[in-house]
């Protein structure tokens, strides 16, 4: 390959992947693919599924256009009074969300931030969720002092990403599924648990290396694919090569292998170690230990206590004993691990450099050669996922390179536009890194009106020192850390297909078993087969979507008119980004902390999905009362702003179908609740002493109203201010009998409502959007 050759393919690796003025063409190329006329989502015949790397919602998508992100007028106040964007260090500072610029300064190359278990519940403190700056500090010592975790990117930095986001449909309310660093979340996602038993009893995988080859850590419950090889749903799980070693070395594990990406490889139904590349590797591993062993002799016995576990390998994965298995056993191993050896340059990388005089590596070979060649041979599978390589999963240890991988996952399957007529395409990230996201994590049951058994079924979400396993296992300190386990922070998630078109935001709340409760309704509605996979609670089944609300095949799409920066130059200097300065990152006294600092988001709304939610949350007779009138279940985190110096501020809830539920509130003295739902729904209730009379908030969709009602037994000498934040505009209104009705008629804002009542010393602030069922906007304070 000449020098020129190798530019071009070198630059198709590039984060940005931008150009001037149009769409991305493979982008463009799916959007103008109409679906067959009549059809659904039902109809689609391939679900492709992409998690990659590491990235919180707002570090990536905090500045798009009409997603909940820095423009929030909802989000949490911490304890010191200011808004959670502003985080405090031990020495009195501030910070605030600050661009990184992946072309003029070296962020992509700054590597990740913590994020194991303990300081993701560091960081999230209980709840009051101030201790960013302290648990995600890098742990490389020139990047210590900076608050890279607030650190985010804006459309210049990702423009493919965004274009993918105007084309298609992102979900603004997807939080991974524990908090905790990837493995655990990829259990979520391929299996719907971390637990081998669905109850407390048992101890939760809650660090990578919890599981692993190992035969004492290897993981036995079901996973989904086993279901799909039960039902004989076709399936497959693809990626370069997998993880266990089959010696190639470290530069080539990060362009060619798997990351340790797809945990299948830790299930031991799947029987990864018969791959025959580990077992031809097994005397090149045996003989590096042996040398390492003559290099450090104080670490002979564990190594070679490694060597013995490496010959009793090479005894059982032989291939004799592989031709032994039964035919479902060699199906889970064949299609979990499907790899490009057929590529003839397979395993191979090319070195050159760019016009930097800067290393270029990139794969000789097509790291997506056998998902290429089964898409164009059709036969690609109904349920397919895709593990990319370390440098193309957008792992912050790597420069954002995923971007070509994802384009080129989309020019395969535009390539035949029958093809992509029926295919819907997933795109999500396992975890948040160390990267702050500014939507608090809903939780499990944890209120004094919803007891639950820790060691029970219920037990399931939640590492707590009353769980029998935490006397019976040997623990390190870290990993009695207590908490609940998920839901964890907000990650990035989009949905491309014929059916997700137009720029949407989706705002049901949804988790990493919400693609599994997709394929379970999908393939049952589809093939009438039952695929329910048992692992998933009953918690995450009701509060976390099945994601079906994102598609509709009514809308008309308009192809997006933006501009983007020029591809070209995106390409001279991004691989030379490395030497370039570090981010410039602020600190900020107290004194100058403003809400200008997030003034860095796009303005504007998108179109939004009809969500299935319906509930009233309201103060009644010295209760919160909560009711769910639809099926889909509601998660609600409430805090009493009083208590935060007594470690009994906040309690969650889940609202099941039809469900009613109580808290009772103090309204002795001051009182100051806040209640946060799904979509931005906000209640506060404040005041001093029990009020006199009552506010109440109804929704009636079908009128796309709200009503409040103001309820007292006395005459209210204080005067009725009732302000329509949307409006910008205060009423004063005298109440002239024991309850009055005040209608808002909701058409202008789709659906929104922000209303603050002030009666005296107290105010009742009722905020949210109610669904007719319609398509509707994101939040009009973005505008």
């Amino acid at each position: 390959m000449n020098r020129r050759d190798f530019l071009e393919k070198s630059s198709l690796l590039l984060a940005g992947l931008g150009t001037s003025s149009i769409l991305h063409p493979s982008i463009l190329k799916a959007l103008s693919i109409e679906p067959i006329a009549e059809s659904t989502f039902y109809d689609a015949e391939h679900v492709v599924i992409l998690m990659q790397e590491n990235r919180s919602f707002d570090h990536a998508f905090g500045s798009l256009k009409g997603v909940r992100g820095f423009l929030d007028k909802r989000a949490f106040t911490k304890q010191d009074g200011h808004s959670v964007f502003f985080q405090k260090n031990n020495h009195g500072k501030y910070a605030a969300p600050e661009r990184l610029d992946l072309r003029n300064t070296k962020s992509t190359w700054m590597s990740s931030l913590p994020h194991s278990w303990e300081n993701q519940q560091k960081a999230f403190n209980k709840g009051k969720y101030d201790h960013w700056i302290q648990a995600k500090a890098s742990e490389n010592k020139d990047y210590q002092d900076l608050p890279l975790t607030l650190g985010y990117y804006n459309r210049e930095d990702l423009p493919f990403y965004y274009q993918l986001a105007d084309a298609f449909t992102i979900f603004d309310q997807y939080f991974s599924s524990s908090l905790t660093g990837t493995t655990p979340n990829r259990l979520f996602f391929w299996s719907g648990t971390l637990r081998e038993q669905q109850n407390g009893k048992v101890k939760p995988n809650i660090y990578n290396e919890n599981i692993d080859y190992d035969k004492a850590r290897q993981a036995k419950w079901k996973t989904f694919p086993e279901i799909l090889e039960e039902q004989n749903v076709s399936w497959k799980i693809y990626q370069n090569e997998i993880s266990l070693p089959k010696g190639m070395s470290g530069e080539q594990e990060s362009w060619l292998g798997n990351f340790t990406d797809n945990p299948i490889e830790y299930f031991s139904k799947f029987n990864v170690k018969f791959s025959k590349g580990y077992y031809q590797n097994i005397p090149n591993i045996i003989d590096a230990l042996k040398k390492e062993i003559k290099k450090n002799p104080d670490r002979k016995e564990k190594l070679e206590k490694t060597i013995a576990e490496l010959l009793d390998d090479q005894k059982i994965y032989t291939p004799e004993n592989y031709s032994k298995l039964s035919q479902t056993e060699k199906n889970l191993h064949e299609k979990a691990f499907t790899t490009n050896i057929k590529d003839p340059d397979y395993g191979e990388l090319e070195i050159g450099k760019d016009e930097n005089g800067e290393r270029l590596v990139v794969p000789k070979g097509d790291v997506l050669f056998e998902f290429r060649n089964d898409v164009e041979n059709k036969t690609l599978p109904l349920v397919s996922w895709l593990v990319a390589p370390e440098r193309f999963s957008d792992h912050p240890g790597s420069p954002w390179y995923g971007a070509w991988y994802i384009s080129e996952v989309l020019n395969i399957l535009t390539k035949d536009p029958e093809t992509w007529k029926k295919t819907i395409f997933i795109i999500n990230y396992d975890e948040n890194d160390g990267y702050f996201d500014h939507v608090l994590p809903f939780a499990p049951r944890m209120n004094p009106h919803q007891p639950i058994d820790l060691n029970g079924k219920e037990g399931v979400e939640y590492v707590n020192k009353k769980q029998e396993y935490m006397s019976t296992h040997s623990l390190e300190n870290y990993e009695k850390v207590e908490g609940t386990i998920g839901l964890g922070y907000r990650v990035p998630m989009i949905i491309a297909s014929p059916w997700t078109r137009g720029g949407f935001v989706n705002s049901e709340v949804s988790d990493h078993t919400s693609i599994l409760q997709f394929l379970e309704k999908f393939i049952q509605q589809k093939l009438n087969k039952n695929v329910t996979l048992d692992n998933i609670s009953d918690w995450r089944r009701a509060i976390c979507g099945d994601l079906t609300s994102a598609f509709d095949s009514s809308q008309n799409t308009i192809l997006p008119q933006m501009d983007y920066i020029n591809q070209k130059e995106y390409a001279k200097t991004i691989n030379s980004a490395k030497n370039k300065p570090v981010p410039s990152l602020n600190w900020y006294a107290e004194k100058d902390l403003n809400s200008t600092l997030l003034e860095i988001q796009e303005r504007g709304v998108k179109p939004s999905n009809p969500l299935p939610y319906n509930y009233h949350v309201n103060l009644e007779d010295g209760k919160i009362n909560m009711i769910n009138l639809n099926e889909a279940g509601i998660p609600l985190l409430i805090y009493d702003r009083t208590q935060f110096a007594n470690d009994t501020f906040n309690f969650s809830y889940a609202l099941y179908s039809k469900q009613e539920l109580s808290h009772t509130v103090n309204l002795g003295g001051n009182y100051n609740y806040e209640i946060f739902g799904p979509n931005g729904f906000y209640r506060n209730f404040k005041g001093t002493h029990t009020p006199k009379h009552q506010v109440l908030l109804i929704n009636n969709p079908l009128k796309n109203e709200i009503e409040l009602i103001i309820k007292s037994e006395q005459i209210i000498n204080d005067p009725i201010m009732v302000e329509d934040l949307y409006d910008k505009k205060t009423e004063k209104i005298s109440l002239s009998q024991s309850q009055q009705s005040i209608p808002f008629n909701l058409n202008k804002t789709k659906g929104w409502y922000d209303v603050k009542i002030n009666i005296g010393k107290h105010i009742w602030h009722f905020a949210g959007r109610i669904e007719t069922g319609k398509t509707s906007i994101s939040d009009p304070h973005w505008i």
